[in-house]
């Protein structure tokens, strides 16, 4: 069986210099940090499909959103490429709307994630760190 490469959404939410991170659990990844997000929809634009997963996972609704990083397919995650898409305007409280899969969210600063992070969100997050988001 050969190798399917999937295509994984990822919600950058920012307070300054803070990037919201939730704790996985009950899932692929457990006990790690990372980005909401999950899995492109057939017929959804890779914005749109980050807003859905935020949206899901927080209730947090984005008013805009713009694709900011593409990371190459990873064996590691399962081969997914993952897109991180930030988001530039959102309304809404934040709060765990998934507990079966996220015990809490937190905003952590740039420079002093959390450990470990989610294999997922590793390289979106790298990404963030060197300042190597496409220009808007």
């Amino acid at each position: 069986m050969t190798a399917q490469v999937r295509v994984g959404v990822q919600a950058i939410v920012r307070s300054g210099d803070r990037v919201l991170l939730g704790l996985r659990a009950n899932v692929f990844g457990h006990g790690t940090w990372g980005l909401p997000g999950g899995h492109l929809e057939i017929g959804e634009s890779l914005a749109d499909a980050a807003c859905r997963e935020l949206e899901e996972e927080t209730g947090v609704r984005a008013l805009a959103a713009r694709v900011v990083c593409v990371t190459d397919p990873d064996p590691a995650a399962n081969h997914h490429m993952q897109i991180g898409v930030e988001i530039l305007d959102h309304v809404g409280e934040i709060q765990v709307r998934e507990p079966d899969r996220c015990e809490r969210w937190e905003f952590w600063p740039v420079d002093a994630l959390p450990d470990p992070l989610f294999v997922g969100s590793v390289e979106v997050l790298r990404k963030i760190r060197g300042g190597e988001l496409l220009p808007s």
